[in-house]
């Protein structure tokens, strides 16, 4: 039984007793049957329209707020409740209810002025955006999402319709699969799960990043084509312009053509070290015995190195040794001494291999550029030899970080952790 059934009831149920008590009183004051029926009659039409008064009070005020809040409900805005009297019951109740419907009110119209403003926004916008449901289907997309996917989009589509997967929390679509940068955002919504597709044309970008690459190798190797092949050009007219060969200059020439060569297969060589560095082979392997085949990469007559550390490094031996050869070569090609002194230590802190070098050189000349392929400021550098010792050090999981001295030299500071990379 519903309320309004119980209040009927409860009404109905008032009006029998107090019936039943005005004729047990008629009865005991021995009246006689035809003033008991009048008088009852006289009762019962009050007491019913007092009933019904009580139950249309109750009825239509709480029928009424019924109303209110299921329209409400259902999105009309234009509603207002009939104001009741001050001293009506429900009054307070009524306000609150109002009260809450402005609100509410407020808040739909701020969240559709915001929407429609953010739809604008994304509907002129040149990147293609597209949102889906928890049920991946299609709730809204921008112009530039049409128009690269030349495809109807229609809102309740669902996303394998339209060409997207699913894996590994990430959509994706074969559209944008080359010169595009995608993105998926997930994000919760009134408790429901959303996506956000959007994907950035990246091509241009690439295409300026080769180009400037192409531009950076193009001047590297034409300065080393020109410094090995001029000289040689001119030793060879030279030689060639003379009547008689001499063998002792023919010798001589043909030496330093081979020097520059040899030079100059070594700058290619590096090169290729930088731009193809295979994954490291990671192993315990003595350091010192790295850094002795390093020293005798270098002129040792003029060169000091003090080692303090541990002996025992984590790494990828070959890569290391190249890092160390590099290294040595830039402490004693830059140092202006009559001896170039190295301060080498290797330690382990925090889980991480840690390798630092110091020199008495006149350190960086400009910081900021320093690990930057192709930059040098030597006269004869290629700027390829510490970005290679920087990329294998990366390749490890780590870092190489450079500094100068407070008083003088280069300070080198490499650490990576003591576990297997990933590759």
């Amino acid at each position: 039984m519903n309320h309004e059934k119980w209040l009927i009831t409860g009404l109905s149920s008032i009006v029998v007793v107090i019936m039943a008590l005005i004729a047990a009183l008629t009865l005991s004051l021995n009246w006689s049957l035809l003033a008991i029926s009048t008088t009852l009659f006289v009762v019962m039409h009050p007491l019913i329209w007092l009933a019904w008064r009580c139950y249309w009070f109750w009825c239509q005020s709480i029928m009424q707020l019924t109303t209110y809040t299921q329209m409400l409900k259902e999105g009309e805005q234009n509603l207002h409740l009939k104001k009741s009297h001050k001293d009506n019951l429900l009054t307070e109740l009524q306000n609150e209810v109002e009260a809450l419907a402005l609100v509410k009110s407020t808040q739909n119209a701020q969240s559709t002025s915001l929407s429609h403003l953010l739809s604008g926004m994304l509907d002129s916008w040149s990147v293609p955006v597209c949102l889906f449901d928890q049920q991946l289907k299609l709730t809204y997309r921008n112009s530039a999402m049409n128009e690269q996917l030349q495809q109807p989009m229609l809102v309740g589509s669902k996303a394998t319709e339209l060409g997207f997967t699913l894996e590994n929390g990430q959509l994706s679509h074969p559209k944008f699969a080359d010169n595009w940068q995608c993105q998926s955002i997930n994000y919760l919504h009134l408790s429901e799960k959303h996506w956000l597709f959007s994907a950035l044309d990246i091509s241009q970008l690439l295409h300026k990043n080769q180009s400037v690459t192409q531009q950076n190798l193009i001047r590297v190797l034409g300065h080393e084509l020109r410094n090995s092949l001029t000289p040689m050009s001119s030793m060879t007219d030279t030689l060639l312009g003379s009547e008689h060969l001499d063998e002792q200059r023919t010798r001589l020439v043909l030496t330093r053509i081979h020097q520059r060569s040899e030079r100059l297969l070594s700058f290619v060589g590096q090169y290729s070290k930088l731009a193809q560095l295979p994954p490291p082979k990671i192993k315990w392997f003595n350091i010192h015995d790295v850094l002795a085949e390093a020293t005798a990469m270098i002129d040792e007559s003029n060169c000091e190195i003090d080692f303090k550390g541990n002996e025992q490094c984590f790494g990828d031996v070959e890569q290391i040794t190249q890092v160390m050869i590099n290294l040595l070569k830039n402490s004693q090609e830059a140092c202006e001494h009559t001896t170039t002194k190295i301060n080498f230590k290797a330690y382990y802190h925090q889980q991480e291999q840690v390798l630092e070098l110091t020199d008495n050189g006149p350190g960086f000349a400009n910081l900021s550029n320093v690990l930057t392929p192709f930059y040098t400021t030597k006269k004869h550098g290629s700027g390829i030899g510490l970005s290679l010792c920087a990329e294998i050090i990366r390749n490890h999981g780590g870092q190489l970080t450079v500094a100068n001295q407070d008083i003088q030299g280069a300070k080198i500071f490499m650490s990576w952790p003591l576990a297997e990379t990933e590759t």
